[in-house]
């Protein structure tokens, strides 16, 4: 969904569902034989990102992406030398909750063709964080949470500039 409030301003909102009842993935070893798993997938990923023109070579864009895998087993099986499944195992993993949150935003300036200056900043959760599956369950609950987490930032500057041979070989 996009819609456009002015020449300067537009916003758009986009998202996407995947799920899958009893999903087949591997899930480890046991005693050297492979252990499958059956799993209820579902998978979740929310942007919304917005554009302002300040003039006509001069935009600033923001852009905040919500990403949620949940993958919780149903049950596990050995796979046998023949391919079918032995449902006796003993066989346990944890659930698997998986969350992205990212906010990014680009101030760029085009001063002449070709050419360009970008400061960028971005944020992101940390590499260590991660929300428990069985507490967060849902979407939302995930997206609210994420919150609280401990995020990272960073702030680039990309300086573009193109070099005409043409008009250097002239001089």
């Amino acid at each position: 969904m996009r819609y456009r409030f002015s020449n300067r301003l537009s916003v758009e909102l986009s998202s996407r569902h995947e799920a899958e009842k009893n999903y087949i993935i591997y899930a480890g070893q046991s005693s050297g034989e492979p252990i499958i798993g059956f799993v209820n997938f579902t998978e979740i990923q929310s942007i919304l990102s917005a554009t302002y023109n300040f003039a006509p070579r001069i935009n600033l864009t923001l852009r905040t992406r919500h990403y949620w895998s949940s993958v919780p087993y149903n049950k596990f099986a050995k796979v046998t030398s023949t391919g079918d499944y032995d449902f006796n195992t003993a066989f346990t993993r944890p659930n698997e909750n998986v969350n992205y949150f990212n906010v990014d935003a680009f101030l760029t300036w085009d001063f002449r063709l070709g050419s360009r200056i970008i400061l960028g900043y971005k944020n992101w959760l940390g590499d260590n964080e991660f929300l428990d599956a069985t507490t967060n369950k849902t979407y939302f609950r995930n997206f609210s949470q994420s919150f609280n987490l401990q995020h990272a930032n960073e702030f680039t500057v990309k300086f573009i500039y193109f070099l005409d041979y043409n008009q250097l070989r002239k001089k």
